[in-house]
């Protein structure tokens, strides 16, 4: 199979408005190969998997999802935009031909590592926009049903990232820094998880009398715990970082192990219930294929997206055959992991007054004064984080412009 890039123009000029993007135009390249022109996507050969640089909606506006040879900018999780920036081949530094190029080099290291290393397999039965992931975490069926009652406290206590409520500055800069793939995933996979089997359900009469003891019990517990609370955080900066409830699709009501561990350190929590897992914690048979390629692994980007889509296939719920959606406990386990290791970093850049936008899934947006750049650069690059490759040209043009005054 090969692998091919396509760049439509109106995603390219970045049309502002209620325009329709269209399906005409384009700038292709199929495994690195020199950038060629296109009018229409019925030019484009069918045995090539094409990514494109449309978003979900145009995606789907332009009728592409029914084509299964045809992915949206979305498909490897991080948007095609956003990937163009990280190694420098953004609509800033090089030319529509040329990041074509550079893009479908990329696409197709990643997608022969997920079906030669990882046994993707990229058949689909039906008209969808299935994301990298999606197709990761098809290899294994799992047919097990949670039962009613803890998968809907598991489902609130699920959340992806956290956004920060706070209001930023007109003229100030965004940029995304990553903490590095590939050793994110390795942390958040090495997180010990529960069983998805013999979860109990401990009333308020059942748990010790003070809150307090409560919380004590619920964290020197041996087995997982999932706990029904309610979330005060405290005045000051890492109340307003913790932001709890921002930017999950359910109110959050529950929360695991971890998770309470570090609320408890910054906030007023109240346990008033608790699931227990008498099955304990459970090894997962899909972390014996993570790829590791050696010395190298750390070098390679195409690796780090590969393991980002893995580590988030491992936490995402699964849907059935009749469309119920059951949250698997190592999702909401797995998730917290994530998201505690970005706040961590979010503190760090919040103390040398930039302000957090979100955190979670691998990364921190942080807003920054304009002229800031290198100062933010620098600090996130001494705290270990991966600042975009396009950042760094910011960085040139903010010096050219200080020598010019």
């Amino acid at each position: 199979m090969r692998y091919g890039v396509v760049m439509f123009d109106d995603e390219v000029r970045k049309s502002s408005g209620n325009k329709k993007r269209v399906a005409n135009g384009a700038s292709v390249s199929i495994d690195g190969g020199t950038s060629r022109r296109i009018v229409s996507v019925s030019e484009l050969e069918s045995d090539v998997k094409w990514l494109t640089n449309f978003g979900f909606t145009d995606f789907n506006a332009n009728g592409l999802g029914r084509n299964p040879n045809f992915y949206f900018s979305g498909f490897l999780r991080t948007e095609f935009r956003a990937i163009a920036e990280e190694i420098g081949a953004g609509s800033e530094q090089l030319s529509a031909d040329k990041t074509a190029e550079m893009m479908s080099t990329l696409f197709g290291r990643v997608m022969r590592v997920a079906t030669g290393t990882l046994g993707v397999d990229l058949k689909t039965n039906s008209i969808s926009t299935k994301g990298l992931a999606d197709f990761i975490a098809a290899r294994i069926i799992n047919r097990n049903k949670i039962p009613d009652e803890i998968n809907t406290a598991l489902s609130h206590a699920y959340q992806t990232y956290t956004t920060v409520m706070a209001r930023v500055p007109r003229d100030w800069k965004k940029v995304m820094l990553r903490t590095p793939r590939y050793l994110h995933a390795l942390d958040v996979l090495s997180t010990p998880v529960p069983s998805e089997s013999q979860w109990v359900y401990l009333q308020n009469a059942r748990l010790p009398e003070s809150n307090s003891d409560r919380i004590g019990w619920c964290l020197g517990n041996e087995l997982p715990v999932l706990a029904n609370v309610v979330v005060k955080p405290r005045r000051g900066e890492y109340g307003s970082l913790i932001s709890y409830n921002a930017g999950a699709a359910n109110a959050r009501t529950w929360v695991c192990q971890p998770e309470l561990l570090m609320l408890a350190q910054y906030c007023d929590v109240e346990v008033i219930g608790a699931f227990v897992c008498e099955a304990g914690f459970e090894a997962q048979k899909e972390i014996e294929s993570f790829p590791d390629f050696g010395d190298f692994t750390l070098a390679s980007f195409s690796l780090g997206l590969i393991a980002e889509n893995f580590w988030v296939s491992m936490a995402s719920p699964r849907t059935s055959p009749t469309n119920q959606k059951f949250f698997p406990p190592r999702a909401i386990w797995y998730r917290a992991t994530d998201r505690i290791s970005m706040f961590m970093q979010a503190v760090k850049l919040q103390r040398e007054k930039f302000q957090v936008y979100s955190y979670g899934l691998g990364n921190v947006t942080v807003y920054y004064p304009p002229g800031a750049t290198k100062d933010m650069t620098d600090f996130a690059l001494a705290m270990g984080l991966d600042v975009p490759a396009a950042t760094f040209a910011e960085i040139r043009t903010e010096l050219r412009l200080n020598e010019d005054e």
